[in-house]
């Protein structure tokens, strides 16, 4: 299966991919995220729970499956934006599922040459993404929880593809986080611990998840001026000053006409201007009068008289 992991790797390398990893698919993943979930970290995120038994067995989302190739595909590290209101980089974009959904449609047919049956996601399936490609040897899984690379830090994609070849595997890579705390301590609601993110504290689930009109005082707060999305963690992470492994994509780069409009301007924009503005955006995901909650800030919390 050398032939197959060669040929998929070249032609990933060609679609933009910057980096192919492949992990065992039966790896032991532990009870890390039963145990995240049992706390109610995931919120009202019920999806994560009831998927859990496919997260925990690929075999039940591909039988037959062997192993799990993971890839990397670059996002923006820069802030787009020219006005008030910030968006997260991987949103200031096309959507990454629409355009990473033909390019993991070619590697499945590569894969098919060599006789192997796949399954794909780009953060759109019941896959430990993050887990797999710890265990595929692109990186680490940091203190905000995220993958981080030693070249190339967090601002990246992952997509995955079950498969039932049997192809060679990677080696996992050692933790560098070292002593290192600061995207604990930078978050501005103190959502980081051990490695995991408390969604009832993050911002990007205040900001993107929620349908709540309503949120704690301190959270409100640290709401202020957040469109979209928080890419705290990762601003001050020091891994994330290192080289990119490649030039971004400049379908993921954010339009002129969004870069600089107004907070005032979004909020008044028509529907027809939003569905013309959003429309192969991640950002159309929260929905307009959403997007509006989200530039008013979030209603405070009103206390029984």
């Amino acid at each position: 299966m050398k032939a197959a992991r060669q040929a998929v790797s070249y032609a990933a390398e060609q679609l933009g991919f910057s980096a192919v990893g492949v992990a065992a698919a039966d790896a032991p993943q532990g009870d890390s995220l039963s145990r995240w979930l049992q706390a109610g970290c995931h919120a009202d995120m019920d999806w994560l729970e009831r998927h859990l038994p496919l997260r925990q067995e690929p075999a039940k989302v591909l039988p037959g499956v062997r192993r799990v190739i993971m890839l990397t595909y670059e996002y923006p590290r820069q802030d787009a934006r020219r006005a008030t209101g910030s968006v997260a980089r991987y949103a200031q974009g096309e959507d990454y599922h629409k355009l990473l959904a033909p390019k993991l449609a070619d590697l499945d047919e590569t894969l098919q040459m060599y006789g192997g049956r796949q399954r794909c996601f780009s953060d759109s399936g019941p896959v430990s993404e993050r887990f797999f490609a710890a265990m595929a040897g692109l990186g680490w899984i940091g203190r905000h929880s995220l993958l981080v690379r030693p070249l190339g830090g967090s601002f990246c994609f992952l997509s995955c593809i079950l498969t039932t070849l049997e192809l060679p595997v990677d080696q996992p890579m050692a933790n560098h986080c070292g002593s290192c705390h600061r995207c604990e301590k930078a978050c501005p609601t103190h959502a980081l611990s051990h490695g995991q993110c408390d969604a009832r504290r993050c911002l990007a689930y205040w900001t993107i998840e929620t349908r709540q009109e309503t949120a704690p005082p301190e959270i409100q707060e640290a709401l202020r001026g957040r469109l979209y999305g928080c890419d705290v963690c990762q601003e001050v992470c020091p891994w994330n000053r290192k080289e990119t492994p490649r030039r971004v994509d400049p379908h993921l780069l954010m339009p002129a006409r969004v870069a600089g409009m107004t907070t005032e301007e979004m909020a008044d924009l028509s529907w027809e201007k939003w569905e013309e503005l959003f429309a192969n955006s991640p950002v159309r995901r929260t929905g307009a009068e959403h997007l509006r909650r989200n530039i008013h800030a979030f209603s405070p919390v009103t206390s029984e008289s």
